[in-house]
């Protein structure tokens, strides 16, 4: 699973590449304008600097899913730099979940704790959407998903709750300015991608 990101804005002209949104290089080596990022050998992301004179990028924020022909671009440019060429991007991070149980925060009667399936396995995570109800799919972003503005979600315990996703809403996904409702998704098969479908 990786990662796109490119925002000209705040970042220039450099496209992110993510393969560990939650590591930290300890070793960077630069090949012309190609920047690897490794951790404990293992390459963790690549930043593509000038990226704008290989191609035309029209993102503001995360790219999930890329392109065939951007793929095919940075994996040769890549390869020319003596890094693994880039796979097809099968995971955007985002995924269909069915809502098991909703029960009361013992806490915050604003917020809500769900169990919901992805098929593989359950989840639990806290929310204070409450537009849905069990049975119902809802869209989540997994552990270690790199969010559209940059930063990434990962799974963390608060008040001895395990929050081990994140529900999503239309504006978190750049779907719409709706930010008071959780996207519901009946009509998708729970524990497919939402994404790459």
């Amino acid at each position: 699973m990786y990662r796109l990101y490119y925002n000209h804005k705040t970042n220039g002209d450099i496209l992110f590449l993510v393969y560990e949104p939650e590591s930290y290089p300890d070793r960077v080596e630069q090949r012309d304008d190609i920047v690897a990022l490794y951790k404990e050998d293992r390459l963790i992301g690549v930043n593509f600097l000038h990226i704008g004179k290989i191609m035309k990028i029209r993102a503001d924020g995360m790219i999930v899913t890329p392109e065939d022909k951007m793929v095919e671009v940075l994996s040769s440019m890549m390869e020319n730099a003596g890094l693994p060429s880039l796979p097809p991007c099968t995971d955007s991070g985002y995924v269909v979940a069915k809502v098991l149980k909703i029960e009361e925060h013992p806490l915050n009667e604003k917020l809500s704790i769900l169990t919901l399936d992805i098929k593989e396995k359950t989840l639990t995570t806290v929310t204070r959407y409450n537009n849905f109800k069990e049975g119902d799919h809802v869209v989540i972003a997994k552990d270690n998903c790199l969010r559209f503005d940059g930063s990434a979600f990962h799974a963390r315990v608060e008040r001895n709750i395990p929050i081990e996703c994140e529900l999503c809403s239309e504006k978190d996904l750049r779907l719409g300015e709706e930010d008071k409702k959780a996207i519901v998704a009946n009509e998708l098969s729970f524990g497919m991608d939402f994404f790459l479908r």
